[in-house]
């Protein structure tokens, strides 16, 4: 039997997701197809330090770790991050766009970043103005926006809303509306896992984590009474529960996991539903669990690839005449 194979495809661009806590850089060929990935694992966190001058060294170092072999394969190839990247503490502030905006972004909105091997484009973030009467803060995302333009490349057209959740370290809750992000709500879940479980004294409770998804399937439906004992609450309560041999110390994480996750989508569901769908995007795992939480409130959620930040990168270079007449990436085609 005569296997078809993928014709070779020459490197059209470099991309990076450049995040808090990690960065994935991407060889884009033909139609956005993925020639090479790579997963250093150096975040904005990685670039600690005051000084402007030693953090873009740090920045330089790191991007010519990831990438310097493909751009001395290809010197002219263009390159193009998103994220964290271009945050005030980042190589270089690439500001944002306020919602509503239809991201479609061209050559103005990117923001240069000149080094010894060429010039990288930045990708602006996006805000939410705060309420005039000052009731409610705004709020304010990076990277996350590459990965919805990406979601909704892959997606055929509809005329109905869609909420994309983008779990991760912060977590985004984005409405999307013709195409267009209305809103988004950002929730700190992910982060204050980590806080709570490397300095406080639920970690000194646990022991080596075992996955243990029915800990976390406990966790979830912790606080679903009326009124909720609140998060406080319900997080002390994983102590009590080990104390009283009522749950192993190595389940203890999958358990706060759920506490935390339950949360979030307790207070973020009622805002982000109202009858449209939801798309989960990001982590496989992180996706996996927030499924399960959704399902919890009756809510069956989609799923799109880790990869959508690829797609959405190669997308705005094409917007903004990166890579000359504009391209779609191949499953971009499929879908339309």
């Amino acid at each position: 039997m005569i296997q078809n194979t993928p014709a070779p495809s020459t490197p059209r661009l470099i991309a990076l997701d450049w995040g808090t806590s990690s960065q994935r850089a991407w060889l884009l060929g033909d139609g956005g197809r993925i020639l090479d990935v790579r997963r250093p694992d150096f975040g904005l966190l990685g670039t600690a330090g005051d000084d402007p001058a030693s953090r873009t060294r740090a920045y330089e170092a790191a991007f010519d770790e990831a990438c310097g072999d493909w751009i001395a394969a290809a010197p002219d190839l263009p390159a193009i991050a998103c994220g964290m990247v271009g945050s005030a503490q980042g190589w270089c502030e690439a500001g944002y766009l306020t919602t509503p905006t239809d991201l479609a972004i061209d050559a103005d909105d990117l923001t240069t970043v000149n080094h010894p091997r060429g010039v990288l484009h930045l990708v602006p973030g996006l805000r939410v103005a705060p309420a005039a009467d000052g009731t409610v803060a705004g709020d304010v995302m990076r990277g996350e926006e590459t990965q919805i333009i990406g979601a909704l490349g892959l997606l055929p057209p509809a005329d109905r809303p869609l909420t994309i959740v983008l779990p991760g370290t912060h977590s985004k809750w984005a409405r999307v509306e013709n195409r267009k992000i209305v809103s988004f709500a950002t929730s700190m879940s992910g982060e204050l896992y980590g806080l709570v479980m490397q300095h406080g004294i639920l970690g000194r409770t646990a022991t080596t984590a075992v996955r243990d998804d029915a800990a976390f399937e406990r966790g979830l439906t912790t606080g679903t009474s009326t009124p909720s004992r609140g998060l406080p609450a319900e997080l002390f309560g994983a102590r009590a529960l080990v104390l009283d041999g009522l749950l192993d110390p190595a389940s203890l994480p999958d358990y706060v996991s759920g506490v935390i996750i339950a949360d979030e989508i307790r207070h973020l569901v009622p805002h982000y539903t109202d009858g449209n769908r939801i798309l989960l995007c990001g982590n496989a795992d992180l996706c996996r669990r927030y499924a399960a939480a959704l399902r919890v409130h009756g809510i069956v959620a989609g799923i799109v690839a880790e990869e959508a930040a690829a797609h959405g990168l190669w997308r705005v270079a094409t917007d903004a005449g990166l890579l000359g007449p504009a391209q779609f990436t191949d499953l971009e085609k499929e879908s339309s």
